[in-house]
């Protein structure tokens, strides 16, 4: 049984699942998930509490903590905040060196796009603190806004984009 993550617009699930939700490289959530031993951590800053076994619709998910997968080796990274939900997740996207997003052949497959070194906090409630998780997913279709100093559109429709000026972080 592995623990899983799930960030929604209400809070926070979390519980174990026999299997994790990945089909290729990453997250297929086409049909309900369900956790057992799940705790729900609320983002209205009420107490978490037990809910035992849980059933969450994949619509809901807004991102998903996985296990880290290997990293590759030729990797550049680039820093990216996002806004979705009440969340902003600040981490690190991975690209192939020499990665230009106008020209790039290569869309996300799924909808979800990965992230590493992840910081993600409640946008209405500072006090709540940030939760920093290694490798997370972040369902590409509920992202508000992006800041970023890569062009991003084909990975996140629908996001208004602010340039942030920087150059990759690795």
């Amino acid at each position: 049984m592995a623990q899983l993550e799930l960030f929604t617009s209400n809070g926070v699930i979390s519980g174990l699942t026999s299997r994790l939700p990945l089909v290729g490289d990453g997250p297929t959530l086409q049909e309900p998930f369900t956790l057992d031993e799940a705790r729900w951590y609320p983002n209205d800053g009420s107490p978490p509490r037990s809910v035992g076994r849980a059933t969450i619709e994949p619509d809901d998910i807004l991102v998903v903590v996985l296990p880290e997968p290997d990293v590759k080796v030729h990797a550049v990274w680039y820093p990216i905040t996002l806004e979705l939900g009440p969340y902003r997740v600040s981490g690190r996207l991975e690209t192939q060196p020499g990665f230009d997003p106008d020209r790039a052949l290569t869309r996300p497959g799924g909808s979800f796009v990965p992230l590493w070194d992840a910081r993600i906090e409640l946008l209405e409630l500072a006090r709540a603190g940030t939760a920093e998780r290694a490798y997370v997913q972040v369902n590409r279709y509920a992202v508000e806004q992006v800041t970023s100093p890569l062009t991003l559109g084909f990975y996140f429709p629908g996001a208004s984009f602010v340039e942030a000026e920087g150059v990759p972080v690795g």
